[in-house]
């Protein structure tokens, strides 16, 4: 009978115990009172199991008094990982993950707003990592590499030691190490030109690359960048004195697009990726990023161009996010939709101006947004998806469309791509060619009047047409002075500068077929009508 009442009792126990640990599996924080109101347990009794699971380790305590409150601790065989999540140094909470599973709880001591797609309110559980951290990684081969030594995704996080944006994610075992620099980080305005810099174009460092060609050419085995997207890159520092482009281990302030003759086209909608070789493309994302921040006067970043080995160039950018030590806050449009990378071409243009003025207030920067639609559909950016427009925090969740980035003309290559790489709505299944009424469209979802709108429209227009054929110029003296010719490809041997003139003059004619030029009264400035529209009216 002793032995039954003594068996009997360490059932219960157990039960309890198991009970109690169960919970904090769902809710990985909580208080006495939270778990007597989850289980309906005598206070007394609740206090004796959690003394018991305290002395058998399996549970930890924080605080004292009334804001006292328990984690669960799992062993290496229950294998459950946990990261403290920090934004601008300041702990919001803790990801949680295992088994196939992911949880996010926030923590007690955090007030601010939610993250994206995250409730605080609710149960976050998922058996996919969270779109907001997921879009942070890497994409295919780059996240494939992360992937041979860790066996998580979320493993990886831990390791993106210069992450896009504010993120941190620390071991939760190791938060006791990190300092906070939030208070010292000055607002993003007063520091802007200091970030963004000037340069003019052609932007062409004569400076000596100390990174190996294994690197350059993307065949070592690790990846050398903590940036998001597929395309490879490096994250460097640059000695302006010294005149020399290193890797750097930790910060960097500085990104490198390297040169790759035979990289996958990564411009594909679709997993059926072809090799394809782009002649100068270095070249031509430092071009319209430089058209945009010098003629357009939009938010871009300094960007250059240093001399690859046999030819052609590789591409670098100065990191807008950052500024000496401290990160500035951003999201992409991919994660204000909560939606994961590889799903970035699965929306439209209206659907992220909505997302957009959601949490964009400040009329300059819709003003800019409207301006960044019009000059990607004159250039035909055809890579334009979710993941290449960000939203930038410049202090206090005050939000203004990011710099600039990824701003690459594909029509220099070929005359039938689509201008814009998402459609215009659901049902408008336009990419690109634009009306001018298509143009309205996106600038009534900003709350841009049409007065306005037009006004804004008509100079985008206008200075594309007049400004671009000097930059066609630039690139013509370029080419001459550095005895620059595109090797034998698919794309042929003509020269980028023509490939440039031949781009801009499809464009004027497009603009034309669609009458965008006779709405905004500019016809007659640009040449008239076509011949074949004159013909029409004649007859």
């Amino acid at each position: 009978m002793h032995i039954n009442a003594h068996l009997y009792k360490e059932f219960m126990m157990n039960r309890v115990e198991n009970i109690l640990l169960e919970l904090f599996e769902k809710h990985p924080q909580l208080t006495t009172k939270e778990i007597i109101e989850h289980t309906s347990l005598a206070r007394r009794t609740v206090q004796k199991y959690l003394s018991s699971l305290l002395q058998k380790n399996q549970i930890e305590a924080f605080g004292e008094g009334r804001g006292r409150y328990y984690q669960r601790i799992y062993s290496n065989k229950e294998i459950l990982h946990h990261l403290a999540v920090l934004k601008n140094d300041i702990l919001i909470g803790k990801l949680s993950y295992g088994h196939g599973q992911y949880s996010f709880t926030y923590d007690k001591s955090y007030k601010g707003s939610e993250l994206l797609g995250l409730n605080r309110d609710s149960q976050n559980l998922s058996s996919d990592l969270y779109p907001i951290f997921e879009n942070l990684l890497p994409e295919y081969e780059r996240r494939n590499r992360f992937l041979k030594r860790v066996k998580d995704s979320a493993d990886i996080l831990s390791q993106l030691y210069n992450i896009q944006g504010d993120f941190k994610f620390i071991p939760y075992h190791q938060l006791y190490k990190h300092r906070s620099s939030a208070e010292k980080r000055p607002i993003w305005l007063t520091v802007k030109h200091k970030i963004l810099k000037e340069h003019s174009y052609p932007n062409l460092l004569d400076f000596n690359i100390v990174i190996s060609d294994e690197i350059l050419e993307e065949h070592s085995n690790k990846e050398h960048s903590s940036l998001s997207g597929y395309q490879h890159k490096i994250d460097i520092n640059i000695d302006f004195e010294k005149r020399v482009i290193t890797e750097a281990n930790t910060k960097a302030t500085y990104l490198m697009k390297p040169l790759n003759r035979t990289m996958i086209d990564y411009f594909a909608k679709d997993k059926n990726h072809q090799k394809r070789y782009f002649p100068l493309l270095a070249l031509n994302e430092h071009l319209f990023m430089s058209f945009a921040k010098n003629e357009l006067g939009l938010n871009t970043p300094w960007s250059a161009i240093v001399s690859a080995k046999g030819g052609d160039f590789h591409y670098i950018v100065k990191r807008y996010d950052r500024y000496e030590n401290y990160s500035y806050g951003q999201y992409d449009m991919a994660q204000l939709l909560n939606i994961p990378s590889d799903k970035k071409y699965n929306t439209d243009t209206l659907t992220v101006i909505e997302e957009f003025s959601k949490k964009v207030k400040n009329t300059d920067a819709r003003i800019d947004m409207l301006k960044f639609q019009v000059y990607a559909s004159l250039i035909a950016h055809s890579d334009f998806h979710a993941k290449n427009i960000s939203i930038l925090d410049i202090g206090k969740e005050n939000f203004i469309l990011a710099p600039l980035y990824d701003v690459i003309s594909l029509g220099v290559y070929s005359g039938n791509v689509d201008d814009l790489g998402l459609p215009l709505s659901k049902k408008i299944r336009k990419f690109g060619k634009y009306k001018l009424e298509d143009y309205l469209l996106i600038a009534k979802s900003l709350d841009i009047g049409n007065i306005k709108a037009k006004q804004v429209i008509k100079q985008v227009i206008e200075t594309f047409l007049d400004n671009f054929p000097l930059y066609i110029q630039k690139t013509k003296e370029f080419e001459e002075k550095y005895n620059i010719k595109i090797q034998s490809s698919r794309m042929g041997k003509k020269k980028f500068s023509d490939s440039l003139a031949s781009m801009y003059e499809r464009k004027l004619i497009q603009l034309k077929k669609q009458g965008v030029l006779q709405e905004l009264s500019i016809i007659e400035k640009y040449g008239g009508v076509l011949k074949r529209e004159k013909i029409n009216k004649k007859l």
